[in-house]
């Protein structure tokens, strides 16, 4: 009887200690012969018994969820906020190193191999519900260039599951592969002087594939027309320029064209030596936080 109640006080303490510090987990799933990989993050004071949103962030081409996790913050954001964070990886020729998503007609490995990152995204959604206790009403994705390309291939194939996606200097490439069952909000950043994914569309000059992408403003046009969405606002500062778009059931689309930043997380971290220089008096992460927090699944 003794032992009984020691070791039931040994797991309810263990428990406690476990709902007030962050969790950080790697699991592993077998999707078409190939193991596939997700780490996640679960924020301090995670409850089961209640609901928490899931935002997915997707590393950028020849990156990883290590790097991206300290590029964008978002744990840490998670931790102030209480939200799960999902940081997948995409595939490549290394050991969880250089990797890449297919999306479209890009990008590296993924794009050669032909890998089907949606099926994956999609059964760890599956996972991460089974898993822990979701608000399925709030489910959201964000990226770093080819990962922001993954938010709008999310946005077309996986529209009915994720209520808000937030590009970051990504890009599409024509204006007929997306085809949504349901309308996904966005905010969406890109910098006028980016030279990976031009502005104004094309090759990029330091692109590392080569692929033409789409303008910026066609992309988000095409997105305001299919959902029927008008102006609400423009405005500016001396960091960007915001415009507005909304249309009578709530979706919301907002651009920030950046002044500066190049091909970098507005407000992150420079990961990489070589990488462009982010602009520090805008912060992505927040500005994206608080729109996904306003933007559930209709």
């Amino acid at each position: 009887m003794k032992l009984k109640t020691t070791i039931y006080f040994i797991t309810l303490f263990t428990t406690l200690i476990l709902s007030v510090q962050a969790q950080d987990t790697e699991d592993t799933l077998m999707i078409y012969g190939r193991n596939r990989f997700y780490k996640t993050h679960l924020p301090i004071g995670y409850d089961f018994s209640k609901q928490y949103p899931v935002v997915f962030v997707f590393h950028g081409g020849l990156g990883n969820p290590d790097l991206t996790e300290k590029q964008t913050g978002f744990s840490k954001k998670a931790d102030e906020e209480g939200f799960i964070v999902v940081y997948p990886y995409g595939t490549g020729s290394f050991d969880k190193k250089l990797l890449t998503w297919n999306t479209w007609n890009c990008c590296g490995y993924a794009d050669k191999k032909n890998i089907n990152d949606i099926d994956f995204i999609n059964a760890v959604l599956k996972q991460i519900k089974e898993k822990y206790s979701i608000d399925e009403k709030r489910v959201y994705a964000t990226g770093l260039s080819n990962g922001g390309m993954m938010c709008y291939l999310i946005a077309s194939e996986l529209s009915e599951l994720f209520a808000a996606v937030a590009p970051v200097a990504g890009a599409m490439f024509d204006t007929t592969s997306s085809n949504p069952k349901s309308e996904v909000s966005m905010i969406i950043f890109n910098s006028a002087d980016d030279l990976h994914v031009p502005y104004n569309g094309g090759a990029g000059e330091k692109s590392l594939v080569d692929v033409e992408y789409l303008p910026v403003e066609t992309t988000v046009n095409l997105w305001v027309d299919k959902y029927n969405a008008f102006l609400m606002s423009k405005s500016e500062s001396s960091a960007f320029f915001k415009t507005n778009y909304k249309n009578s059931n709530g979706t919301e689309i907002v651009l920030y064209k950046m002044l500066s930043g190049g091909h970098s997380w507005p407000g992150g971290e420079k990961i990489r030596r070589f990488a462009d220089n982010p602009i520090k008096s805008v912060s992505a992460t927040d500005l994206i936080w608080e729109f996904f927090k306003n933007n559930p699944k209709h």
